[in-house]
């Protein structure tokens, strides 16, 4: 069976978590061919988001692994926006945030977030958390089909 290729949009401003996120979705590499696209700030995330710029000519993501506490314009907005496009509202968004604060995690659920998940402290469980993802995410639940330029929906590759 060939492995399912899976876009994900990983909005994180710390160099140093973003280089661990991606060591551990690599650790999950042998079911899923992961396609990671990073952005540093809410701006850049809203770019590859809408596809401009840079962005133009990139494909959706999947799904969004969006950091909650961003410079230039946060995570909240970010959702806010991403979840009030027509094109954009069913993509899946997955908060991923150092905060464990209620106000933060009500806020981002408000804004229709899919999921709240705490940043772990260490890296087996960053493992466990990338693990858990793929597990609900790829295997057991069904990602919307995206929409390309041209109007067709593009499907999973599996």
């Amino acid at each position: 069976m060939a492995k399912k290729r899976i876009r994900v949009l990983v909005v994180e401003d710390t160099e140093a978590m973003a280089y661990l996120i991606e060591k551990a979705f690599q650790a999950r590499s042998a079911s899923v061919d992961w396609d990671l696209c990073f952005a540093k700030n809410g701006e850049e995330a809203l770019d590859c988001l809408f596809r401009r710029g840079n962005h133009v000519n990139e494909p959706l993501p999947h799904f969004v692994l969006l950091d909650w506490n961003l410079p230039q314009v946060n995570g909240e907005e970010v959702l806010r926006m991403l979840k009030s496009n027509d094109e954009l509202r069913s993509l899946p968004v997955l908060v991923f945030s150092s905060s464990h604060e209620h106000q933060d995690i009500n806020a981002a659920y408000n804004a229709h977030a899919n999921g709240y998940i705490s940043k772990p402290s260490n890296m087996d469980a960053l493992y466990g958390v990338i693990e858990s993802i793929e597990n609900f995410w790829v295997h057991t639940a069904h990602l919307p089909s995206k929409i390309n330029k041209s109007g067709v929906a593009d499907g999973l590759t599996s």
